[in-house]
């Protein structure tokens, strides 16, 4: 680690040297989203080294999850020279975790035990939960040997966290004041502290509390039930899905809103997940779009409402990830641009994209209900995600605020730790939100002809990377003032 941290230091060197205005607008934007990835890379190296701290990173688990799940071209390989590396690297593991055990985060050390519980008997029955068409894995002998062999390691890392690193564990998976304040000005771009992103946060959270107040909303009992519905199963069910998609693909062409993508989206059902968010996801293929469902759900045997299931298209389908996986030109899904993605898109788009559909009058009653509590639900996220890792309160206080969100019910667990994972990604969805909203509105007031369409298309022209380059390059410098100046 020492290594690769002097490596990024020159790396940083290098950087510097370039003059941006020496270089075009696009050249411009590809510097400053590396810089900023290399900036927040090497101080994560320096100050949280995560081989010392996450015992789950160490797991190969999700990785051998995604590879079956994706079924890519090599799979058979792929799998087996995982199975064949996870015996030495998780015996390095412990060497490692023993050096300072008591550095170890206790939320990470109960997501890996988590994992490990489920993973398991996963990878036990690793031949079976591969697609069939891949026999080859199967004729050459190896895979059920070499699962078993994993799944051995596997059992024994799981006695050595839980007799050697359960007793000392003791550390903290908050990233502190100033890598808040570091990610927000070099991820986001944004010249904010992190202190005042907490201030901004907790505004928003008590505007959209007036604002369904003001529509007669009673926010206690809206907090206090999660609204659902009668649950569709089975083949039904998927019915369902495809008939969503088609309708909302139908809805955002004849309102002209966006320009879905020519690549398809399907749905593929998935069993024998490690958890939802592993399997409760979209992937791009080079063909399409795969939506990922469990078969069987987080509160019951599968059972979705039509509210969740119109919901789960949207974020997920033709105006949602499907649309981001897409959008925009060849620049847009450059590398550099690919692998510096924007909370304001990533997680913000789909309730950008929910208001706009409300003010179409797409959604029924019992999805406008269940939409009020996912903005409220975000909202107190983005709170509880900057107390946390500002130091404000610690991990037992924010699970307890997370629970009484009922809508994350016992996904309360695995919000917080994405939260710990993904320090400013929820506030910047939220802010994102209104970030987006407030262009809109600034573009379309200098440009009344343009249609949402075309808007949108122009604002993907660069990919869905930091909002303020964004904005800036396919809207000029004032719209990006105007527009920040109103919302922070």
């Amino acid at each position: 680690m020492g290594a690769l941290a002097g490596w990024l230091g020159n790396l940083l060197l290098g950087l510097s040297e370039f003059s941006l205005d020496a270089l075009d607008a696009d050249r411009q934007i590809d510097l400053q989203l590396i810089y900023g990835a290399v900036i927040i890379e090497r101080r994560w190296l320096l100050e949280q080294d995560w081989r010392h701290r996450d015992p789950a990173r160490y797991l190969p688990l999700r990785t051998l999850q995604e590879l079956v799940l994706r079924q890519p071209e090599q799979l058979c390989e792929a799998v087996l020279g995982l199975l064949k590396r996870t015996p030495n690297y998780l015996r390095d593991a412990r060497s490692q975790l023993l050096e300072l055990p008591e550095l170890v985060s206790s939320l990470w050390l109960a997501e890996a035990l988590e994992l490990l519980e489920r993973g398991i008997p996963w990878l036990h029955r690793l031949v079976q939960e591969l697609p069939q068409g891949r026999e080859c894995c199967t004729e050459q002998g190896q895979l059920q040997g070499l699962s078993c062999t994993a799944a051995e390691a596997l059992e024994d890392y799981q006695h050595f966290l839980q007799d050697e690193i359960v007793p000392a564990a003791q550390g903290s998976s908050s990233c502190g004041t100033e890598m808040v304040d570091l990610i927000l000005r070099n991820r986001h771009q944004l010249a904010l502290s992190g202190e005042q992103a907490l201030q901004l946060a907790r505004r928003e959270r008590e505007k959209i509390r007036r604002q369904l107040a003001e529509l007669g909303v009673d926010v206690d009992d809206l907090q206090d039930r999660h609204l659902v519905g009668p649950e569709l199963t089975g083949e039904q069910r998927q019915v369902v899905y495809r008939e969503e998609l088609a309708r909302l693909k139908a809805f955002v062409l004849e309102r002209e809103l966006l320009q879905p993508p020519e690549q398809p989206c399907e749905i593929r059902l998935t069993e024998g997940c490690l958890s939802r968010i592993a399997c409760d996801s979209y992937c791009r293929t080079e063909a399409g779009g795969v939506i990922y469902l469990p078969c069987r759900t987080e509160r019951s045997e599968g059972g979705e409402s039509l509210a969740e299931i119109r919901l789960r298209c949207l974020y997920a389908g033709w105006a949602g990830r499907h649309f981001l996986a897409w959008a925009g030109g060849i620049e847009a899904h450059s590398l550099v641009r690919q692998i510096n993605p924007s909370a304001a898109f990533k997680r913000g788009w789909a309730h950008y994209m929910s208001g706009l559909l409300e003010e179409q009058d797409y959604f029924a009653e019992a999805d406008r209900r269940l939409l009020q509590q996912r903005r409220l639900a975000l909202a107190e996220e983005a709170v509880v995600e900057l107390e946390y890792h500002l130091g404000d309160i610690d991990g037992v206080t924010a699970l307890s605020r997370l629970r009484s969100v009922a809508i994350l019910g016992n996904t309360a667990g695995s919000r917080l730790t994405q939260i710990s994972r993904h320090p400013t990604d929820a506030f910047m969805a939220l802010i994102g939100v209104r970030l987006l909203e407030a262009t809109r509105r600034r573009v379309l007031e200098k440009q009344p002809q343009l249609s949402p369409l075309q808007f949108h298309a122009k604002l993907f022209a660069e990919g869905a990377i930091a909002l303020p380059l964004v904005v800036k390059r396919s809207f000029g410098e004032s719209v990006w003032e105007q527009a920040s100046r109103e919302v922070l």
